[in-house]
C-alpha cells in the first residue's frame, strides 16, 4: 500500500487514555499497544478526569471497576467536555441491559477481558474508525430497543437517496441492520472487508448518514 509522503508518523498517531485502577494490567496493555498508538496511563478517577480535560485523547479505555458507581453519568460527562473522544468500556460479562445503557450514554462498546489482546486491538481500531464493538446479539438488542423508543424518523431527501443505492450497498446496509460485522458481510457476500468498508462509505454518504449504529436502525425501520 502506498502511504502519501506528506504524512508523517507523526499524524497518524492515535492518543490512548487506559484508565485502569489495577496498575500491573494498565501497563500490561499500554506496553503492548501497536506502535501507532501514545498512551497514557491512569489510576484513579481524578487522573483519568485530568487526561480528558488537559490531553482529549483519541480514545479512553476505561475498566468498569473505575466508574463502578457512576459510569453513566461520567461517560455523559467526558463526552461533553471531550466530544471527539470515543470511549470503550472494559469488563468481564456484563448484561445487555448494561451494555446497551452505555452504548446510549455515548460508550463505542464493551470489551470483555476474557477476550485475547489482539481482539482489544481490533476493538479499538473498529472504534476508531466509526464502528462500535460489543457482541452481535447485543446490537440487535439496541437496534430492537432504539426502535421500539423512539422511531427514526426518514427525511423525504434520505427516502429519495434510496433510489440511489446499488443492488450490493442495499445488501451491505440490509446486513448491517441484523447486527452483522464487516467480517461476516464479507463473507456472506463473498467479497473482501475492504470491499464491504466501501460500501458503507458510499451508503453514509448517499443517505447523509453518520455512523453504522444509525445505518441500521434507518433499515430495521424500513423492514
Amino acid at each position: 500500500m502506498l502511504i502519501d509522503a506528506t504524512i508523517t508518523p507523526e499524524l497518524l498517531k492515535k492518543s490512548v487514555c487506559i484508565a485502569i485502577p489495577d496498575e500491573d494490567e494498565c501497563k500490561a496493555i499500554s506496553v503492548n499497544l501497536p506502535a501507532h498508538y501514545v498512551a497514557s496511563n491512569c489510576y484513579t478517577l481524578a487522573d483519568l478526569l485530568d487526561t480528558i480535560i488537559n490531553k482529549q485523547p483519541d480514545l479512553v479505555l476505561c475498566h468498569e471497576d473505575l466508574i463502578r458507581d457512576q459510569q453513566i453519568s461520567l461517560i455523559s460527562a467526558i463526552k461533553e467536555t471531550s466530544p471527539t473522544t470515543q470511549i470503550l468500556v472494559l469488563g468481564v460479562g456484563r448484561a445487555i441491559e448494561s451494555q446497551i445503557a452505555l452504548l446510549k450514554q455515548g460508550a463505542r462498546g464493551y470489551f470483555d477481558n476474557h477476550l485475547p489482546p489482539e481482539k482489544l486491538h481490533f476493538a479499538m481500531h473498529s472504534i476508531l474508525h466509526g464502528e462500535v464493538w460489543v457482541e452481535r446479539y447485543v446490537i440487535s438488542s439496541l437496534i430492537d430497543e432504539l426502535t421500539q423508543v423512539a422511531i427514526p424518523k426518514i427525511s423525504l431527501e434520505q427516502q429519495q437517496s434510496l433510489a440511489l443505492l446499488s443492488p450490493k450497498e442495499i445488501e451491505v446496509a440490509t446486513l448491517v441492520s441484523h447486527g452483522a460485522t464487516n467480517k461476516m458481510i464479507a463473507y456472506k457476500m463473498a467479497i473482501t472487508e475492504r470491499t464491504v468498508k466501501a460500501h458503507l462509505t458510499t451508503i453514509f454518504q448517499k443517505l447523509d448518514i453518520s455512523d453504522r449504529l444509525s445505518l441500521a436502525i434507518f433499515f430495521r425501520d424500513l423492514r
